[in-house]
């Protein structure tokens, strides 16, 4: 149990990343955050993700005594962007698109208080094995993935079946690099 003299805020709705902080035993209040996560133009896509953290954090009002995390991750491939689908057919896309192939997964971090601002990415390569369309179908249908950077969540069947590796951070792929947010925290 991480003590601090400091309330964490959490600038995100994700029920992820509040799953996260409480598995590492983190005190935390969520703060969800309307931020705007356009992206910026002429920006590397492997830096958007720590630009619209610290767009989230900084948009939750901070106090004396408060450190704000804001956190947000996409999946790349080949360079091209994969966010939250809209809608079946979208999430269908995606899934035969990353099929077979390896992809990363960006997380951007910052932690944000009134005298301090520590902001990180982290990277995790992910390896799917080659999907049928009737796999893909029955994911999305089934888990309904419209709120997951790149249409699927790996603790959930498809991370079961269908990932062969990570390379890096697992936590990162759920949707927060937690040991480093639980280093920044114990080191601030």
């Amino acid at each position: 149990m991480l003590r601090l003299p400091y309330s964490i805020i959490l600038a995100s709705g994700s029920p992820r990343r509040r799953e996260l902080l409480t598995i590492a035993g983190i005190p935390f209040e969520v703060v969800p955050t309307y931020a705007d996560e356009t992206h910026p133009p002429g920006v590397l896509p492997e830096e958007i993700p720590q630009i619209l953290a610290e767009r989230k954090a900084t948009s939750v009002p901070i106090g004396e005594g408060m450190i704000v995390i804001g956190a947000d991750t996409i999946v790349l491939l080949d360079g091209k962007i994969y966010e939250k689908p809209n809608g079946r057919e979208d999430a269908i896309r995606m899934l035969t698109e990353l099929s077979g192939r390896t992809h990363q997964v960006v997380t951007g971090v910052c932690l944000l208080s009134t005298t301090k601002k520590v902001s990180f990415s982290e990277t995790t390569y992910v390896t799917f094995n080659r999907l049928t369309q009737d796999e893909i179908a029955y994911y999305v249908d089934n888990y309904r993935p419209y709120d997951k950077a790149g249409s699927y969540a790996c603790q959930e069947w498809i991370g079961a079946v269908a990932i062969r590796k990570f390379e890096g951070d697992y936590f990162n792929v759920v949707g927060l690099p937690v040991n480093r947010v639980y280093e920044a925290l114990k080191n601030w």
